[in-house]
């Protein structure tokens, strides 16, 4: 154990994750404190000044997340690394909480939550030290030869990404060499060469000669320099709203599941923030209501609420919900509704349609119980597909289409 350990606050209302949590750290030389709730968290945040904290999401008073800005105020160095019990991409964070360095998910993977923290700490330490380069912090060779000699402004660029790195660099007072040095701390800890970030390669990324750098190393620059994805993105001219139509536009021979994370990713929706005089019980004019609106990304509310609706295409060769859903067409599926309802006296138009997972692969189909615990697929009747039978144990039904947008 070092002689000064760092302090690191817990913040879980499970006590077995909390002691758990609590033996590992100090096994790795950190000296740990706990809390249950978010007043006895900001509290001790208050006292201790830690260096890091693990913030569960779901706690006793509240979400963590809605303390995050304050935990910042009081305590601006600390690093907070949030924990959930949802499932998500890690990007799927970024976005929305930009108070937090990152998130892990449980059940928790002590390796993962040791390399998370050892990374961020030593993240906030490359920000603190100043010492080299104290003049040269922003130049390079690079710089200092080709973009002189073009007229150019050192330490100027005109790439979208290069002015980002730049301002970021500004802000955290890093340097070139601090940025090698800690992208090649990087690649060793997670044995990835392709991390490394060499003085050049940075000059190159930031001079707009590298357009689109690979995904690692712009993965150590948003580590480094505290980006978000939705920031570098932009810079990389990536618009994630076209996208998104793109892969509903986007027919194939087969019926499929758009990717979620093209379909939340990035995407921002409006919500009202009421008065504080407002009472939701009473009918009122909802401008008058409303104090102001905001923009929030769908990832973010996802994140709490996992998503149980899904995007499908009907693929070219899928004939069997048709003209109801023809090939080509979008559909909105939800997850809850996979219950084979029974369907007597009830037209085509009026019943329910599957998205169903078979033998054969997905398809869009009608559904109907039979004798032996089979299921029977019914194509509609103008798709002159014919009925199939399978075992309840060979078929999947996903969920009932809910909604349904028709080729052009």
């Amino acid at each position: 154990m070092s002689a000064n350990p760092q302090k690191v606050v817990i913040a879980d209302d499970d006590p077995t994750i909390r002691s758990t949590l609590a033996e590992a750290l100090r096994d790795w030389g950190y000296e740990t404190h706990e809390a249950v709730t978010l007043a006895e968290t900001l509290a001790l945040v208050s006292r201790e000044q830690p260096a890091a904290m693990l913030l569960d999401v779901k706690m006793p008073d509240g979400s963590g997340i809605s303390i995050l800005e304050e935990l910042k105020a009081r305590s601006p160095e600390t690093v907070i690394i949030v924990i959930t019990g949802f499932v998500n991409p890690r990007n799927a964070f970024e976005a929305g909480l930009r108070q937090a360095y990152g998130f892990l998910t449980k059940p928790l993977d002590e390796t993962e939550v040791r390399s998370m923290l050892e990374e961020a700490l030593a993240g906030l330490r490359v920000a603190k030290s100043r010492k080299e380069d104290g003049p040269d912090r922003l130049s390079s060779p690079r710089f200092d030869s080709s973009e002189t000699k073009r007229g150019r402004p050192q330490h100027e660029t005109t790439a979208p990404l290069g002015n980002l790195i730049l301002k970021a660099m500004n802000s955290l007072g890093l340097n070139y060499k601090e940025i090698v040095r800690e992208s090649e701390r990087l690649a060793r800890l997670h044995n990835n060469s392709d991390m490394r970030i060499g003085k050049s390669t940075l000059g190159d990324i930031i001079s707009g000669s590298i357009r689109q750098p690979s995904a690692a190393k712009l993965d150590v620059l948003r580590i480094i320099l505290n980006l978000s994805q939705t920031d570098t993105d932009a810079a990389l001219g990536l618009q994630p709203e076209r996208r998104f139509a793109e892969q509903l536009e986007l027919t194939r021979a087969r019926t499929h599941e758009v990717n979620p994370e093209t379909v939340t990713r990035h995407r921002k929706i409006k919500i009202p923030i009421l008065r504080e005089d407002t009472n939701p019980n009473e009918t009122q004019l909802l401008k008058a209501a409303v104090k102001r609106w905001s923009t929030i990304e769908v990832e973010y509310l996802g994140s709490f609420f996992p998503p149980h609706y899904c995007y499908v295409v009907v693929g070219e060769e899928d004939h069997n919900a048709a003209p109801v859903a023809p090939p080509g067409s979008r559909l909105l599926v939800n997850k809850l509704l996979n219950r084979i309802r029974p369907a007597e006296n009830v037209s085509f138009h009026e019943r329910e349609l599957y998205y169903v997972m078979t033998p054969r692969g997905f398809t869009c189909a009608y559904l109907e119980t039979a004798s032996g615990d089979k299921v029977v697929l019914v194509p509609h009747p103008l798709s002159r597909n014919v009925r199939e039978e399978f075992r309840r144990a060979e078929v999947e039904v996903i969920g009932q289409v809910v909604g349904v947008l028709y080729p052009r």
